[in-house]
């Protein structure tokens, strides 16, 4: 049986795979730390079970041997692959638009030996998807990156077959990182009274970050985030399950400076339950509500 300690472990590798190095390098780069990883899945699950075992359990639950999943903006495919190696019995196709990084995550599936996965080049903002052809859709932190969502879920709901689903886990904060008025003034309570003057190399005040920032590091980053769930329901989805994973608080403040808290330092820990508490607080009382979540949707009848 995983230890506590293991488990954190473990939810530390599943970001840092995910959103790349260790260290950053992203938007999300604060979940590179073990204890927010661990915070985010005591929000979502109430336990330390990691993000892609959870995942993973969605999968086997939802879907039977023989089921074709579609993962849209897949990187180097590391979720994807991990799902392909739990699954042999399920066929999974991807996309991504960078040759190079495609390249990448094909070695590594024939280096696995994943006859299963399918790795293609394609632009999911022009997205053409045959009719029923999909028993699951897969939205593993990559439909924020997409800006024509309402041809998208055209598309998604066109190729599930007959009691299909979208899984999904996606950053659904304001759009292009414009943070809030509340998150703002609320950021900036909390970094002029609870973030001491060591943890905020990078910024002392929560604002906007630069379009051009955003938009130099990635023009598609979270280009229509904050319309994902919307624009899913416009199309005809139902969202029948919903796990708010919070980060609305957590991310502006300690975003490119989360580097500073030492997991090893039980001072710097204790600060960032403070935080947590804090954002928990808010939450709560509805002065925040989720930058991050977890979402099953299905076609209305």
């Amino acid at each position: 049986m995983s230890t506590p300690a293991s488990e954190t472990r473990r939810v530390q590798d599943f970001w840092t795979e995910r959103h790349g190095r260790s260290d950053g390098g992203t938007h999300d780069n604060f979940f590179s730390h073990p204890l927010v990883a661990a915070y985010v899945s005591l929000r979502a699950f109430g336990d330390l079970t990691s993000q892609m075992e959870a995942l993973a359990v969605q999968v086997g639950e939802r879907t039977r041997p023989g089921a074709r999943l579609f993962s849209p903006g897949c990187g180097r495919a590391g979720k994807e692959i991990f799902l392909a190696a739990r699954f042999p019995d399920r066929e999974i196709v991807t996309m991504d638009l960078t040759p190079a990084i495609l390249d990448e995550a094909r070695a590594e599936a024939a280096r696995r030996g994943l006859a299963n996965l399918t790795i293609e080049q394609g632009d999911f903002n022009r997205l053409e998807l045959e009719p029923r052809s999909f028993d699951m859709v897969l939205g593993l932190s990559s439909i924020h990156h997409i800006e024509a969502l309402e041809h998208f879920w055209s598309q998604v709901r066109r190729a599930l077959k007959p009691g299909g689903s979208v899984l999904a886990e996606e950053y659904i904060g304001p759009n292009r990182l414009q943070w809030t008025a509340a998150q703002q003034r609320e950021g900036t309570r909390v970094l002029r009274e609870l973030v001491q003057d060591e943890h905020k190399p990078d910024h002392r005040e929560v604002v906007p970050v630069p379009l051009e920032v955003i938009i130099a590091g990635d023009p598609s980053e979270a280009v229509r985030s904050r319309d994902i769930l919307p624009t899913c329901r416009a199309a005809g989805f139902d969202v029948t399950a919903y796990l708010g994973v919070g980060c609305s608080l957590l991310q502006p403040v300690l975003m490119n400076q989360v580097h500073t808290y030492d997991p090893r330092n039980w001072e710097h820990n204790l600060r960032l339950m403070q935080l947590f508490r804090e954002e928990d607080r808010l939450l709560r009382a509805g002065v925040l509500e989720d930058d991050f979540a977890a979402f099953l949707a299905v076609p209305k009848a």
